[in-house]
């Protein structure tokens, strides 16, 4: 089986040229480097954003393709026209202000080609502040299928940024959908639905930023909309019962209308599991 793959990446006015270039670096920086890798440009970019994206793109013409378009779409429909543009069926995603692990698609294209029956592969993350090299926390989630299966039904089982998958499967379910900012849970949920098999390797993959920025953007009105919608939507797919939908959104939608502040004291103290250098 053929383990040639894309690596998918969105880019927006708002990305850090910075961390941009780092991301990029990171995606060939590799034991095992992409074949293709595409950048959706949702959007005009920003002189110092395409200054990056040409130096690379001159640098690696052959792996490098851009996808620009006229407006900015949104992450759920810049991935969508990017899951169909990619070239390759096994597809890496990968989020323009993260650094992957020198291993990731080594081991991920190695485990892919090997598990045959595996639609959807993810792993843990790791949080950093400012330095790559220094991890504050792991976001760990379950291995197995029926454990990811299980959590999904409370909370999102998969690291997006981590995620190796096969396209045609993806494709099968409707691809991605513009449902910001949940457009990855909803798109787990609906495979799961469909009968796709899940894996998450039980380590990190992705050193992702973190700090107050981050758990403001996963809070207010409109978070707490897209939450709620969510909740019905797998409801109404069969996914979630009706007490468990309730639980959910009690649970969830007050979590993303309380101040930043609290809402950072809850993520940090119950939603991650502390680094631990010796595992």
């Amino acid at each position: 089986m053929s383990t040639s793959f894309s690596v998918l990446l969105s880019v927006y006015h708002g990305d850090d040229p910075a961390q941009l270039d780092a991301a990029l670096a990171s995606c060939f920086r590799q034991t095992r480097e992409p074949d293709e890798l595409l950048v959706v440009e949702d959007g005009p970019l920003t002189e110092a954003l395409e200054a990056v994206l040409d130096r690379w793109a001159t640098e690696r013409p052959k792996q490098i393709r851009r996808h620009a378009l006229p407006e900015n779409r949104g992450l759920g429909e810049a991935l969508r026209i990017g899951v169909r543009e990619c070239r390759h069926q096994l597809i890496a995603r990968f989020d323009a202000d993260d650094v992957n692990v020198e291993t990731r698609f080594e081991i991920q294209c190695d485990f892919m080609a090997s598990h045959p029956e595996i639609d959807v592969l993810g792993g843990y993350i790791g949080e950093f502040t400012d330095d790559p090299e220094t991890l504050n926390r792991r976001r760990e989630v379950p291995t197995a299928h029926d454990a990811i299966r299980r959590r999904a039904r409370f909370r999102n089982p998969i690291n997006h940024v981590t995620v190796m998958f096969r396209r045609e499967a993806v494709l099968s379910v409707g691809n991605y959908r513009p449902v910001m900012p949940l457009e990855d849970y909803d798109l787990w949920v609906r495979l799961l639905c469909d009968g796709a098999t899940f894996r998450n390797l039980p380590e990190v993959l992705v050193k992702v930023r973190a700090g107050e920025e981050m758990i403001a953007r996963r809070g207010g009105l409109a978070y707490a909309r897209a939450d709620a919608r969510r909740q019905w939507d797998f409801y109404r797919r069969g996914f979630v019962s009706l007490p468990v939908m309730l639980v959910n959104l009690v649970t969830r939608v007050p979590l993303r209308l309380v101040p930043p502040s609290i809402r950072h004291f809850i993520y940090t103290a119950v939603a991650r599991d502390p680094a631990d250098a010796t595992r």
